[in-house]
């Protein structure tokens, strides 16, 4: 299956293996919301990146 396709969860069990703990699924899921990068769009909104 393509990584960019996976459900965090499915991400959670090919590192850790077997079914992961809810806690383990309750940390990931906190630190995919904290650094999940912006979705890029074509028009550059605001969340597109700027340079400066």
């Amino acid at each position: 299956m393509d990584e960019s396709n996976k459900s965090l969860d499915d991400l959670v069990r090919d590192e850790l293996g077997e079914e992961p703990s809810q806690e383990a699924k309750d940390y990931a899921r906190r630190l995919y919301e904290r650094f999940r990068l912006p979705v890029a769009s074509d028009t550059g909104g605001a969340d597109a990146p700027t340079t400066e």
